[in-house]
């Protein structure tokens, strides 16, 4: 069982090392040979990572999250691991996350996303409800979810994220089901950094999450119902292998991309798009 895990441990930190190659430019030279004798390292103690229902699985994300950080930063160490991996244990890492709002119309089939607190989404506005990702910052991602919304307003608080188009809530004709079809089942999401496609295209209906519906059930003269049976921590979510590190110097274009306009919207109805991860602040150099 040693064994074996030990095994798979090489194979993992060789994988990363290939990501970080791709993801960095650093030469494969450079950083296959560290990543094989970190894999001969002790794991430390520290934070744990996102917000995952399994110990186990966040303490995994959390140590490579680190690992990532140091194999990313090798060329400013002289290809010095342990000095790498000392910079990247003397971060503020911890679970964090980065949200993105933009307006749904009627009129376009591609949305984008604004990742930072510089980037324009499709909407141009950054909505009071975002969190946007510092550009002294980096988030190494572990989930990601894509979620629609039905704000009251244009600064609404009291409405949540869902995970499919609730005809109790998106009521207007053809609303609900435009967002299950169009949205949901047919639409795609792609991820381009510095003009680098690094996610072609993934269905929304990886996303797609109907519960145990609750809304509107209720008995004569009941006047607080019940909810959609829902976890916050998992529904909506897919886990990001490899994983995605969203650096704040860097320019992100997260965009949907649907086959044909939605056939109707309510006022104010936004899509969300949340990552999810460990946060490493005043890791990046803005230029």
């Amino acid at each position: 069982m040693k064994k074996l895990s030990r095994i798979t441990t090489l194979l993992f930190f060789a994988t990363l090392a290939l990501l970080v190659s791709a993801l960095f430019a650093i030469p494969l030279y450079a950083t296959e040979p560290v990543a094989l004798v970190a894999a001969l390292i002790p794991m430390q103690a520290g934070v744990l990572s996102m917000n995952s229902t399994n110990n186990v699985s966040a303490r995994m994300s959390f140590d490579k999250a680190r690992d990532i950080l140091a194999l990313a930063m090798l060329d400013k160490f002289d290809g010095n691991f342990a000095r790498a991996r000392e910079w990247a244990n003397g971060r503020k890492l911890a679970q964090g996350e980065v949200r993105c709002e933009v307006q749904l119309t009627a009129t376009s089939t591609q949305f984008t996303f604004g990742v930072t607190t510089v980037d324009a989404n499709s909407s141009n506005t950054i909505f009071n409800t975002e969190q946007r990702l510092n550009q002294q910052d980096s988030l190494i991602v572990s989930d990601y979810g894509i979620f629609v919304r039905k704000p009251a307003s244009a600064t609404s608080t009291i409405d949540q994220p869902l995970t499919y188009g609730n005809p109790n809530t998106f009521s207007t004709g053809n609303v609900a089901t435009a967002l299950n079809g169009t949205f949901y089942g047919n639409g795609q999401f792609s991820l381009k950094v510095n003009n680098d496609v690094i996610i072609p295209n993934r269905g929304l209906f990886n996303h797609y999450y109907v519960p145990q519906t609750q809304g509107a059930v209720g008995i004569t003269a009941q006047t607080i119902f019940p909810l959609d049976q829902v976890r916050g921590a998992e529904d909506g979510f897919l886990v990001t292998e490899p994983n995605i590190v969203l650096v704040g110097s860097k320019k992100y274009v997260p965009t949907i991309q649907l086959p044909a306009a939605l056939a109707a919207v309510e006022p104010f109805q936004r899509a969300v798009l949340i990552f999810r991860g460990i946060l490493a602040q005043n890791s990046t150099v803005i230029n």
